[in-house]
C-alpha cells in the first residue's frame, strides 16, 4: 500500500449520525490517535495516487503504541464505498470498523440542514422543501440506507470486524457505548479518562439563506460580487442583517410526499438494519 500508515480502525459512517462527536470522544483514549482533520478521505480520494505523503503527514504525531483511526464518513457513501472498501482492505485486511447510526428521519433532517448551511461553498442552492431535496439529491436517500451500505463492509471484512453503536444510546449512556467501542478495538476500558458534555455539529447552529439572499446570490450583477467573499466572512456579515439565519430548534417539515417516499424507500431497510443489530422497529418509531 502506498501510504506508510497502517490504519487500525475506521469510523466510516454513517454521515450526519454523530461521527464527529464519537471520534472526538474516542480520541480522548490515550491509546487512540485520530488526526485533527478526522476526515482525510484518503481511501476514497479521486486523486488517490497524489495523496500518499499527505495522508502520512496526518499521522506524524501518533505515538508508536497508539491505534490509528480514520473518521472519513465518505467511505460509506454510496458513490465512494466500493473503491474505499477495496483500498482499506489492501491497507489492512484486519481493519476494524465502528459505525454510528441514528433515527433515519433525523439523519435526513440533519442532511437537509447541512445542504443549506454548506451549499454556498459549492455553489449549491438547496431547495427549501424537503421533498424537492429528496428528489434532487439521491445521496439523501441512498446514504440513509444503513443496511444496504453496511452490507458491503460485512461482505469484505466479516461481521466480527464491525461494531455498530447508536447515537441515541451514545447520548443516553455515553460510558457504556464508549466501552463497547473500546472492547471492539481491543483496548483497555480503564485507561479512558471519561468525558461529558461533548456535542459537536449541533443541527440548530446550521444556517440557511433567506429567500431574499437567495435572489441576491442568483442575480447576475450581485451574485458574482457576493461569491468573492468567503463563506465564513459571509456568515459574519449576513447574520446580523438577518439574511443568513440559524435553523434553531425549528423542525423540518415532512410533507406527505416526503413521508410516502420515506416509508417506501427507506423504512424497510431501516427495519432490516435494526433487526440484525437486535433492536425493535419501535426503537426508531418505524411502526
Amino acid at each position: 500500500m502506498p501510504t506508510n500508515v497502517k490504519i487500525d480502525f475506521v469510523v466510516p459512517g454513517f454521515s450526519k449520525c454523530g461521527s464527529t462527536t464519537l471520534c472526538a470522544l474516542l480520541d480522548l483514549h490515550p491509546d487512540i490517535y485520530i488526526p485533527p482533520i478526522k476526515e482525510p478521505w484518503y481511501f476514497s480520494h479521486a486523486d488517490f495516487e497524489t495523496q500518499h505523503a499527505h495522508y502520512d503527514s496526518h499521522y506524524a504525531a501518533a505515538l508508536a503504541n497508539q491505534f490509528k483511526g480514520d473518521g472519513s464518513v465518505e467511505y460509506s457513501g454510496y458513490l465512494s464505498e466500493d473503491i474505499a472498501i477495496e483500498r482499506i482492505y489492501q491497507n489492512n485486511p484486519r481493519c476494524r470498523f465502528l459505525f454510528i447510526a441514528r433515527n433515519p428521519k433525523a439523519r435526513i433532517e440533519s442532511s437537509f440542514r447541512e445542504m443549506h448551511h454548506s451549499g454556498i461553498q459549492f455553489g449549491l442552492d438547496a431547495p427549501y422543501e424537503l421533498y424537492e431535496c429528496l428528489q434532487s439529491f439521491p445521496q439523501m436517500t441512498q446514504d440513509t440506507l444503513y443496511w444496504k451500505r453496511i452490507s458491503k463492509f460485512r461482505e469484505q471484512f466479516g461481521d466480527e470486524a464491525i461494531s455498530v453503536v447508536f447515537l441515541e444510546e451514545l447520548i443516553s449512556n455515553q460510558q457504556a457505548t464508549l466501552h463497547q467501542c473500546f472492547r471492539h478495538l481491543g483496548l483497555e476500558v480503564d485507561r479512558f479518562p471519561g468525558a461529558s458534555g461533548l456535542n459537536l455539529n449541533a443541527g440548530e447552529a446550521k444556517l440557511y439563506d433567506t429567500r431574499l439572499l437567495r435572489r441576491i446570490r442568483n442575480n447576475p450583477l450581485t451574485g458574482p460580487q457576493l461569491a468573492k467573499i468567503g463563506p465564513i466572512r459571509q456568515d459574519k456579515v449576513l447574520m446580523p442583517l438577518r439574511l443568513r439565519k440559524p435553523f434553531g430548534r425549528t423542525s423540518v417539515y415532512w410533507d406527505p410526499g416526503s413521508e410516502e417516499r420515506f416509508q417506501r424507500d427507506i423504512a424497510p431497510d431501516s427495519v432490516s438494519f435494526l433487526r440484525f443489530y437486535e433492536k425493535a422497529a419501535e426503537f426508531w418509531d418505524l411502526v
